[in-house]
């Protein structure tokens, strides 16, 4: 039985202990994995070309197979899509996911039946050890307990199933377009398609169909609209804390016209809502008024209470990205949920893989998920490639991933640290994209370290940092960096900001230092954007097809941004 059909095939408590035995021999788990790959594959167009039913070891596989890029990949692809069977693995194409990382440019990754599988095993493990810490903070909770006894729960004996069935979730999920291929297979998010196989989907705070909205402001209103009408919702989702943020302020903006609709079932009439979406909102609408007294008596009382911290008081969880890019933005969360929230990393993953498995609160990376996927590792420098039980502790890897949807020694143009191991099998973080490295003067720093310098010396200035993103100018041998700022703070001189960023960077990064002292790099110059510049960012990759949710802007960018967002130098002084 393949890996990861063997978690599946378990209860969630022996799931969960075959995980942990099977990080005990990363090697071995590994080479499962990849027979279990090359055989579901060996009958495929791909496999035929490149003899994998002749392939029997790793090293084999490596020298029968070159490493690729999506490029390499997509003329194979563009014959799934028009419906061709048998091509980059055996049987046919599900789904295909649409990317939309970094680039802005979607691409198509194809899912079959044991890819889809082998995703929902790695799910299955997370969800495993978030509802063990879920318990452990219910158990402590009188209020929590008492409201789950109510239901008839009792949360030492449940599992992640029981949970959805008895409270409500929140969470910030990709639309599911309805959108096909020439060849009529369906494409979606990896978000929306996360969602539909969770257990946790049954209990949605509101009507799933909502997430398919044309319109981003009817999106927020109906999803908040619905969500405020239970007083159970325990647990928050979002890949980017930044968008649930601005839900919650939204929610706080609109407050008045939430509590009304909800106290006489109407749906307000100004949202930008098409006939049948307005028809389907209105079908799941009923008068709620003893729940919009409530709100409105929190309202009454301070419009910034208006938040999770008092509308949904019994919330014990929050999962987000915690690490990369995104994770910064977790911290503008904190201060809106209830005190002793537990806050859990969604997972590293992308639209190819889901990589690695959170297995602790607060914690930003977690160990690699070996039973779905075979991996390789580029050491950032250069080196030989090497296999998943040969990393060392502190290392700092490009990934490469091989799958059982066709993506063999796959490039997916990240880089990733190890964080310690479980057993034998590495504990890994995202870090960052390779095409995010700073490198002017061949100091390669990674763009969200820098970013991490860049909010600090934010926090020293007296300022929160909304947005940030770095261009690399080379003409003038510097970092130009580019901030938006929460709104309410004073004069900010941005010649000290630099400085003290200067100081920072050289402080923390051998090569800036040495990079500095030998001229060929200059300090950085920071130019503070508009409000509203964030927004405008987001707005540009939702016009190219990515849903918000979904979005990780770029840290690093190849083109500076427009003139008209940036403040000139009487306005932010």
């Amino acid at each position: 039985m393949r890996p990861h059909d063997e978690i599946l095939s378990l209860g969630d408590r022996e799931a969960l202990a075959r995980w942990e035995a099977m990080c005990t021999d990363c090697r071995g788990t590994q080479e499962e994995v990849l027979k279990g790959i090359l055989a579901a594959a060996a009958d495929s167009a791909y496999g035929r070309e490149h003899g994998f039913s002749g392939i029997g070891t790793m090293e084999e596989f490596r020298r029968a197979v070159p490493i690729n890029e999506f490029e390499d990949l997509a003329p194979y692809i563009d014959r799934m899509a028009d419906g061709e069977g048998d091509v980059l693995f055996h049987g046919p194409t599900e789904y295909f996911i649409s990317t939309s990382g970094t680039t802005g440019k979607a691409k198509l990754i194809p899912e079959g039946e044991v890819s889809r599988n082998a995703k929902n095993a790695v799910n299955k493990i997370r969800n495993a050890y978030m509802t063990g810490d879920l318990i452990r903070v219910m158990t402590g909770s009188e209020s929590v307990m008492g409201m789950l006894r109510s239901k008839g729960l009792d949360p030492r004996m449940s599992t992640p199933r029981d949970f959805a069935n008895t409270f409500h979730y929140y969470s910030v999920t990709s639309a599911i377009p309805d959108r096909r291929t020439a060849g009529g297979i369906g494409v979606g998010f990896a978000s929306g398609k996360t969602f539909e196989s969770s257990p946790f989907s049954k209990g949605l705070a509101y009507p799933s169909e909502f997430m398919g909205l044309a319109d981003g402001e009817a999106t927020m209103y109906l999803t908040m609209l619905f969500a405020l009408m239970h007083d159970d919702v325990m647990v928050v989702t979002s890949n980017n804390a930044a968008r649930l943020y601005a839900r919650i302020i939204y929610a706080q903006e609109h407050a008045e016209e939430i509590i009304r609709d909800m106290r006489d079932g109407t749906i307000r009439s100004d949202l930008a809502l098409s006939e049948s979406e307005r028809r389907t909102a209105e079908g799941h609408m009923s008068p709620h008024p003893e729940r919009a007294a409530q709100l409105q008596a929190i309202l009454d009382t301070d419009r910034e209470n208006f938040t999770p911290r008092t509308y949904w008081p019994n919330l014990v969880s929050a999962r987000f990205w915690l690490s990369g890019s995104v994770g910064v933005n977790v911290a503008k969360v904190r201060p809106l949920l209830p005190e002793g929230t537990v806050y859990y990393d969604i997972g590293y993953g992308a639209s190819e893989a889901k990589v690695n498995i959170p297995h602790r609160p607060e914690c930003g990376y977690g160990t690699l998920a070996t039973m779905s996927v075979f991996y390789e590792f580029i050491p950032v420098g250069g080196g030989d490639v090497l296999t998943a039980d040969q990393l060392e502790e502190g290392g700092e890897y490009e990934l490469l991933l091989t799958n059982y949807g066709g993506l063999y020694r796959y490039m997916i143009h990240d880089i990733v640290k190890v964080r310690g191991f479980v057993g034998d099998t590495p504990d890994i973080e995202f870090v960052t994209k390779s095409r995010e490295i700073l490198n002017i003067a061949q100091e390669k720093l990674p763009a969200p370290r820098v970013l991490d310098q860049v909010i600090s010396t934010a926090g020293s200035m007296g300022l929160t940092a909304r947005q940030v993103q770095i261009y690399e100018n080379a003409p003038a041998q510097r970092y130009d960096v580019y901030v938006e700022s929460e709104p309410g703070h004073g004069p900010v001189d941005t010649t000290e900001w630099s400085s003290v960023l200067d100081s920072a960077l050289r402080r923390s990064f051998e090569l800036y230092d040495r990079n500095r002292k030998l001229g060929s790099l200059n300090g950085p110059a920071i130019h503070l954007m508009r409000s509203g510049w964030q927004e405008s960012l987001y707005d540009r990759r939702e016009s190219e097809g990515a849903p918000r949710s979904q979005v990780k802007l770029d840290t690093r960018i190849m083109n500076p941004p427009d003139d008209d967002w940036m403040l000139d130098e009487e306005e932010s002084g």
